[in-house]
Order: structure tokens, then C-alpha cells, then sequence
């Protein structure tokens, strides 16, 4: 697309103009992001970069962020709103003032993603604002750290500050600052990372005025404007070139005795997405509820990164494009007085979770895009926090984020990234064992990437972290919060048939051996290796350690794209030479059978071992077995291709087509690209699909090995009645019904195009 053009529209800029002040502005705002790692002496900036920025408008509308924790960002938009709708007589705005906030109601994510935001003043006009975010480690409440596991409602949880001016004239206001970090077990921490911020928005002001300078105020608000509209053209030029039609995904939240469904309805039509998040289940009293705007941030995290990879991350440009339907009181959009402390790593996961799938299932459905369809990357990560005082009587405190490590979706063409991070963030990463061990009393017996871990697929999804320590130099860890979801069940979902990845895990063996193999010069390498009383824990657990106890913890992979058994075999044995998957499980789930001794395939006994798994899915479903040994996919006696061997019709995903009736019918049928035909195309492709349920554990052998809560879930395998390719998985509790997850929209019954975006904002 040329610059400045779309559909008859023009920037207000020459486009060589527009290049230079969008990126001079792109770059101002990666200053100020960076700044707050340099200054904040906490490792969640430091080294993990938990923390975001943003550059708006005078009305706060979000022209740039950074690619660092999206949803911190994305939320900074509404702080800004509240602070023009409710705040502009009283105490109003001056050049030099920062506003900090850390209410979920009015902008942030949770309580400990504290946000400050700043007006930028030029020539005694409001001109732009600048805001940072910073997940903060202990802000106060009744339990130190993130999670408040025993809280009613958000009373129960970490104090709601502001907004508030916390800076005024360019110095802090002490009375304001005191109150702040007085809450605190960890102040001297907490002031640093305040004092990051500040700093961050007071770069990003002065370069912003020194823009101003350079090249007069008029050009640089044009650009920043210019910004906005170009992102809201490119998006929806691309969403134009998307297939119309309805996708749909189910996921849950385990919480104690409860699980909590999460439903979204992503439909496209023409160049505009909506995501109806309605049927999502009630709210809960507290902890994995998120607001209205870590909703709306959740959603815009999964567009930027599914659909904007060349695009700029103009958060005000893609809502434009957007329409986000909730109902409030559900445990995405959360009423108040519900709690929010979790958020980050339940609901607004979830969320990001739910969006990037249906994305992911659109650009499947797409032949010019399908490259870009992935699956689900790391589902939710594995998290702790650590409490406690030094041998020397110091006090210690903090997160241990090793588990942001998880896996990447696998693409319709490639493998998923092993231990890629997740797509919150592009530029996350995860601090060194020895940082750890220098901040906490821990030593590592070893942090490694899972075997067998990525969810299987043709294309495998990327491998998870795990990770096992001690406690060392004090006697007990007294306070230790594990907090997670995705323990039950995986929360990476695959892709056109691909599984998905293993759930997180928590375990410790109490009165170990481990000092005494130590001291023998041994290293244990296996949970299973350890003498003591093994205590696995469910996805929230308040507990703590002593010497002789040996902590592990899993975390998520990626999920897989594709049918497992397409896989080439030798992809298969480099994996597992690469200790990224089991022998066991090669044969097992990929069908491929290796010589043990050397690895190498065994091609006649992995053509055996494929077709008898062929078999054993027609048994499981009912079917007769396949006739012959040949590949997935192969003609079963159709002849629904055309003239060059390929399948008539639209795609709907990797293997299945709807197309017209043969030789006659009443309407489009779907078609295997085998060329089975399964069925009209007005009834969902899984009822015509023959299928079989099993339980989770079939996936690997790390998917709640220890059968946590029994079997609250089970696995959904979806096969063509002619080939037994395996179409689609799906995740659900027994009872629930069979997801109707895709359908493309029918040309003489398009739905209705939806009003103008903006209005579509104001709507929702």
C-alpha cells in the first residue's frame, strides 16, 4: 500500500515527512520505556521488563506504546479520559504535574500495575500526554505481594490509590509520596520504581517538546494524528483482505473448588472485528476478576500482535477498527466491588488468550494469509512470589518470573518458538539463575526447557520452562504464593488439529535427601529422583519451605498446528535428540518409531505405527478402520478437487473446504481436502465430523499428571469420516456442549455491517 493512501484517503502530512516525525515520536516513547529500566532497581524492570509506556494526544487517545507488556500500556488511554472528565477544574493541570493511579476501575490492569500519567505543555497549550506503567512488587494489602488468595472483594485486596498528583511543579509532593509507600513492605523498592516512572514521562516530555521545536507544532500534532489514522487504514485494508465469518473459543479459569467458562464471538465483516465476550460466566468475589479496561487492553495485545505485524502499534487506530462486547458483572468485566489482584494472570490472560485464538482461526480460513495463522502461545505462565529475611535479618521479596519463558504457537508452516516468551510482550525476557540467587535466599538445581512440553501437531508449538531450587543460606522461606490457572487443563490451545501444550505445574518434596546427595556430589535432575513426602499443589496455593525441601515448577508450551501424524518423521527424532520430546511419546502421540540406540527412524515401523493409530481414532469414534496405510489426506473416493489436484472451495482451516455440492445439490457442502464430503455447510463441521473423547493426559505426559481434581476436563478429538485426519481438538468439561468454532459467512447472507467505529467505541 503506498504511504498516505487507502481507499481515496490522505494523511494530512507529505508522506516523507510523515516517515520522519512518526518514528522521531516512535523513538521518543522507546526512550521513555527503556528509562524506567535503567533507573527502577527492581528486577520486574530490570531484567524482565514488566512495564510499558505511552505517547497520546491531548485527549488521551493512544498514539504509540511500546512493545513491552501491552495491556499496561493500553490502559493508559483511560487514565487519562478519567482524569480530563473529572479532573480538569479540580486540581487541574499544570506543566510539571504527574497524576500516579492504581485503581482497576479507572485504568490500570491491578492494583500493582501502577500507572502515572503526565500532561505535556507547549506554548501554554495541552499538547500531548505521556503516561508509564510498572508492576510493582508489594503495594500493601493483608498478603505481601500480587495476589490476595483469601480476599472478598477488592477491600480485602492491596490499597486503591488515586488518581491522584503525586508531582507537582516539577518535585514530588512528600505528603502524597509518604502516604503511597507507607503501604509497602518493600518502600525503598517501591520509591525507586516511582521515582523510574516519573522519570520516564518526564523524558518522554522533554523530547517531545524539543520535537516541537524542531519542527513547529502544527507538522508534529499532524503526524501524531496522521499516526493513528494510518494505523486504523492499514488495519482495516488487511481485515479487508481476511475472509468474512463468525469464530468462536472456550477457555476456563480454575479457582479453588470453582471454574469460571470464558466465551468470546469474534465475527468479521468487511474491514471491521467484533469480539462479543457476553456468555462469559459471572464474576467472582475476588482476585481473577479484571475491569472494563484491562478487557479492552486484553483484546487490543491479541490484535496488535496477530494482525499488525507491519503495521504501527497505534492502539487509538486499531479500537477504530474494533467493536468489544461484554457484560458487566462477568469475570471479564468485572462490577466493582469484585477483586482484580490476579488479573494480569487470569482473566486479562484469558482474555488475550481468547482473542488470539479466533484471530489465529481467521487467518487459517485465509489462503493469502494462512502463513501467518498460529496457535496458541504459553496459555498462562506458572508464577510464585518469595517473602522473607536474609540470614543477616534483611527483608527479601518478590516475583520469580521464570515461567514467562513458556512456548510459542506453532505456524501453518513452522514450529513455535521453544521457550519464546509470550505475546503480552515482544521484548519480555527472563532474568539469569544467578540474578535470582543473589536476590533470594534459592540455589537452582537447574532451569531447563520441559520435554515434551510444546503442544503435538504437523508443526510442533515451542517448549516450556520447569525449573527446580532449594532453599539456601536461611533456614525457611516462610512466605511462598504459587499462583496460576491452567493447572487441570492446557491453556495453549492448538491449531487445525494441532494439541495442545502441557499444563503448569507446582510441587514440592518436604524432608528430602537432597542435602545429603549434595554432599555426595549429586545434582538430582528429577523430582522422581528425591527421597521425601511429594505435596503437589492446584493453581493457588499460600505455603513456604524449608531446608530440606525441593521446589519444581512447570510451566506452558506452545500449542501445535496440524495433524501430529503429517509430521515428518525426521523432525520427530530431532526433537527428541534435542531432549525436547520423549521416545515414548514420539511413538506414542507423533506415530514415529525410532531405533533406540541411534535415533534414526525406523520408516517401515513408523508407517505400521501411524496406521494403527488411525485405527484406534476410527475405533474410538466408531467408524470402520481406514482401508490402507497410506498418508493423511490421500483421495478416499471423491472427486471434490479441480483440474490441478487442489480442493474446490473456501478454506475453513488446514483440511477442511466448503464448496459446491457434487454433481448437484442443494447448497455448499463441507469437503475434506481428501475429498470426503461430510455434510451441508449450515450445520457446524463437528457434527459431521466423527469424533472421540478422551482424557487430558492423552496429550503428554505433562498435562496434570497427578490428576489434580480427577477429571473436570476431557480432550475433544474431531476426525474426517474418510481419512481420519484429525480437523480439530477442543478443551471442555464433559458436560459442556461441542463448540460450534467456525463458520464462514454466506455471500447472499452477510451480517450486516456494523456503524461506523467510532461509534462502534462508543457502544461498548
Amino acid at each position: 500500500m503506498t504511504v498516505g493512501a487507502q481507499a481515496g484517503r490522505r494523511l494530512r502530512l507529505d508522506p516523507s515527512v510523515f516517515e520522519i516525525v512518526r518514528h522521531r515520536l516512535w523513538y521518543i516513547n522507546d526512550e521513555g520505556a527503556l528509562t524506567i529500566s535503567r533507573l527502577s532497581g527492581s528486577p520486574v524492570a530490570t531484567e524482565v521488563f514488566d512495564m510499558n509506556t505511552g505517547l497520546m494526544t491531548a485527549n488521551g487517545d493512544l498514539v504509540y506504546i511500546d512493545n513491552f507488556i501491552c495491556a499496561q500500556a493500553t490502559t493508559l488511554s483511560a487514565h487519562v479520559k478519567h482524569l480530563l472528565e473529572s479532573y480538569a477544574d479540580n486540581p487541574g493541570f499544570a506543566d510539571g504535574d504527574v497524576f500516579l493511579c492504581n485503581d482497576p476501575y479507572v485504568s490500570v490492569c491491578h492494583q500493582n500495575c501502577v500507572q502515572v500519567v503526565a500532561p505535556i505543555f507547549y506554548e501554554g497549550d495541552l499538547v500531548a500526554w505521556a503516561g508509564a506503567s510498572l508492576h510493582a512488587i508489594d503495594v500493601g494489602g493483608p498478603t505481601a505481594g500480587q495476589v490476595q488468595p483469601d480476599a472478598a472483594d477488592i477491600y480485602g485486596e492491596q490499597p486503591l490509590i488515586g488518581p491522584i498528583k503525586v508531582y507537582e511543579g516539577g518535585r514530588f509532593r512528600r505528603d502524597v509520596e509518604n502516604t503511597y509507600l507507607n503501604n509497602s513492605r518493600l518502600p525503598e523498592l517501591l520509591g525507586l520504581d516511582l521515582r523510574a516512572k516519573v522519570a520516564a514521562v518526564q523524558v518522554i516530555r522533554t523530547r517531545l517538546v524539543e520535537t516541537l521545536r524542531e519542527f513547529g507544532a502544527e507538522t508534529v500534532l499532524a503526524a501524531m494524528e496522521d499516526v493513528i489514522d494510518y494505523t486504523e487504514w492499514r488495519l482495516r485494508a488487511r481485515l479487508a483482505e481476511l475472509p468474512d465469518g463468525t469464530w468462536r473459543h472456550r477457555a476456563y479459569i480454575e479457582f479453588g473448588d470453582d471454574i469460571y467458562d470464558c466465551h468470546v464471538t469474534m465475527r468479521k465483516d468487511g474491514d471491521h472485528l467484533a469480539f462479543d465476550f457476553t456468555e462469559t460466566a459471572d464474576q467472582a468475589p475476588a482476585v481473577i476478576n479484571c475491569a472494563r479496561p484491562a478487557l479492552h487492553g486484553g483484546v487490543l495485545a491479541a490484535v496488535l500482535v496477530y494482525l499488525c505485524w507491519d503495521i504501527p502499534w497505534s492502539p487509538a487506530g486499531v479500537r477504530r477498527a474494533l467493536t468489544i462486547e461484554s457484560r458487566e458483572g462477568s469475570v471479564v468485566d468485572a462490577a466493582r466491588p469484585a477483586g482484580v489482584s490476579k488479573s494480569t494472570t487470569t482473566s486479562i490472560w484469558e482474555v488475550r488468550n481468547l482473542a488470539s485464538i479466533t484471530c489465529g482461526k481467521m487467518l487459517a480460513a485465509s489462503d493469502l494469509h494462512r502463513h501467518r495463522a498460529m496457535a496458541g502461545w504459553q496459555g498462562v505462565k506458572a508464577l510464585e512470589e518469595l517473602f522473607g529475611y536474609e540470614a543477616d535479618g534483611e527483608r527479601f521479596g518478590g516475583p520469580l518470573l521464570d515461567g514467562m519463558a513458556g512456548g510459542g504457537g506453532a505456524l501453518a508452516t513452522r514450529d513455535g518458538i521453544d521457550t519464546g516468551g509470550h505475546t503480552s510482550s515482544l521484548r519480555a525476557t527472563i532474568a539469569n539463575v544467578e540474578s535470582y540467587e543473589l536476590r533470594y535466599p534459592i540455589l537452582y538445581l537447574y532451569r531447563r526447557q520441559t520435554r515434551d512440553s510444546g503442544g503435538p501437531g504437523k508443526y510442533r508449538g515451542g517448549a516450556g520452562p520447569s525449573m527446580m531450587y532449594i532453599v539456601h543460606g536461611v533456614e525457611e522461606i516462610p512466605t511462598k504464593i504459587l499462583h496460576t490457572f491452567g493447572v487441570e487443563q492446557p491453556e495453549s490451545p492448538g491449531l487445525c488439529g494441532g494439541y495442545p501444550s502441557t499444563t503448569n505445574q507446582f510441587a514440592i518434596v518436604r524432608g528430602s535427601d537432597v542435602r545429603a546427595r549434595l554432599a555426595r556430589g549429586e545434582v538430582p535432575q528429577e523430582l522422581d529422583e528425591i527421597d521425601g513426602t511429594l505435596e503437589v499443589f492446584g493453581a493457588f496455593a499460600a505455603t513456604s519451605m524449608r531446608s530440606d525441601d525441593v521446589y519444581r515448577v512447570v510451566s506452558m508450551g506452545g500449542g501445535g498446528y496440524g495433524d501430529p501424524l503429517e509430521r515428518d518423521p525426521a523432525l520427530v527424532a530431532r526433537d527428541v535428540g534435542a531432549f525436547l520430546v520423549s521416545r515414548e511419546w514420539a511413538e506414542r502421540v507423533w506415530g514415529v518409531v525410532l531405533d533406540p540406540g541411534t535415533l534414526q527412524v525406523d520408516a517401515t515401523a513408523t508407517i505400521r505405527r501411524r496406521a494403527d493409530l488411525r485405527r484406534e481414532r476410527a475405533k474410538a469414534a466408531g467408524l470402520p478402520g481406514p482401508s490402507g496405510d497410506g498418508p493423511l489426506g490421500a483421495p478416499a473416493g471423491s472427486s471434490g478437487r479441480d483440474g490441478d489436484g487442489a480442493v474446490a472451495g473456501e478454506r475453513l482451516s488446514e483440511a477442511l473446504f466448503r464448496g459446491p455440492a457434487e454433481p448437484s445439490g442443494e447448497g455448499p457442502v463441507y469437503r475434506c481436502r481428501c475429498g470426503h464430503v461430510l455434510g451441508a455447510a449450515d450445520r457446524p463441521y463437528k457434527e459431521l465430523a466423527a469424533q472421540a473423547r478422551f482424557p487430558v493426559q492423552r496429550i503428554g505426559p505433562e498435562v496434570n499428571p497427578h490428576k489434580i481434581n480427577g477429571a473436570r476436563f476431557e480432550l475433544r478429538e474431531f476426525y474426517c469420516p474418510g481419512c481420519l485426519a484429525l480437523l480439530e481438538v477442543e478443551i471442555a468439561r464433559p458436560g459442556d456442549p461441542v463448540l460450534d468454532d467456525a463458520r464462514l459467512a454466506w455471500d447472499d447472507a452477510r451480517p450486516a455491517r456494523h456503524e461506523d467505529a467510532r461509534q462502534g467505541e462508543n457502544r461498548s
